[in-house]
């Protein structure tokens, strides 16, 4: 009885692990760069391109000098969550997708929020 026990303890994090990894993936209509906007942003960190990937997000600002990928990815129904190291500074990003040109949302980091408006950019 202990080793079902212990079998089933073992058995648990390894499933719950499985079903984490699947949520953090984008769906493939939203995969690729999005232009974005976020007025209120510091000078510096107000336009750009967000490039979504399968498990991934990376960020480039106007003046492409840097590209900060994020830190981890969650992604949920219509949001996509996630946390990047933008020159020492962490931020946390949730977006919400409108749909497959528009997503909206908002950034928070130390000094206050930002919203964000993101359009599917034309390759």
């Amino acid at each position: 009885m202990k080793r079902k026990i212990l079998q089933l303890f073992l058995l648990v994090p390894i499933l719950l692990l499985g079903s984490l990894s699947t949520n953090a993936q984008i769906k493939p209509d939203y995969i690729g760069n999005w232009k974005f906007e976020a007025p209120t942003a510091p000078e510096g960190f107000t336009y750009g391109i967000i490039a979504l990937k399968k498990d991934s997000v990376i960020m480039e600002f106007t003046d492409g000098a840097n590209k900060f990928p994020s830190n981890w990815v969650k992604v949920k129904s219509d949001s996509i969550i996630y946390e990047s190291d933008i020159n020492g500074t962490i931020v946390l990003f949730s977006l919400k997708i409108n749909d497959k040109l528009k997503i909206t949302g908002n950034a928070v980091w130390s000094e206050g929020v930002t919203l964000m408006n993101l359009t599917k950019k034309e390759d």
